[in-house]
This record gives C-alpha cells, sequence and structure tokens, in this order.
C-alpha cells in the first residue's frame, strides 16, 4: 500500500486546493500568473506548487524561459481511490 499522506497534507490547505482547481480549469501555468488569482504574493504561491510537487500531484516543465505548473493526475487519482475504499 502507498503512503497517501504527502498528498492529503496538501489537499488539506484551501490554497493548495484552489490552485489545484485553476489548473484544472486553465491548464498549464506559471506561479505569476496564478499569482494573479490570489491575494498573496508569488514567492507564497511557489511554496504551494512546491509542496504539491512534492506530494507528487503536481509536475512543472521548462517552457522557454518559463516554468509552468500542470496536474499530474497519478497521486491524486491513486489517493481517491484510497479514499474511496
Amino acid at each position: 500500500m502507498s503512503d497517501h499522506s504527502p498528498a492529503l497534507v496538501a489537499l488539506a490547505d484551501p490554497a493548495r486546493r484552489r490552485l489545484l482547481d485553476i489548473l484544472s480549469e486553465r491548464g498549464p501555468q506559471s506561479a505569476s500568473a496564478l499569482a494573479g488569482s490570489f491575494d498573496i504574493s508569488r514567492q507564497a504561491i511557489v511554496k504551494h506548487l512546491n509542496t504539491l510537487e512534492q506530494a507528487g500531484l503536481v509536475q512543472r516543465a521548462a517552457q522557454g524561459r518559463s516554468v509552468l505548473f500542470e496536474i499530474d493526475p497519478r497521486e491524486l487519482r491513486a489517493t481517491a481511490r484510497w479514499v474511496s475504499t
């Protein structure tokens, strides 16, 4: 059995859930673009994105000079299956 604790901890924060909602709706986004949807700093957004990435919920990809974040659905699906059992 896999340990879903990091994903559950990451999902416990409303700002991180909102980040996932935005990425789900809009597709890959930069931290700067995401920060425009929040009343917190870009640095705070990056910290939240790092937590989501460490939990396996998002991944980053370089696109030119930008770094884009997108949902990585594998851990999200696995955690949802675990919660539903």
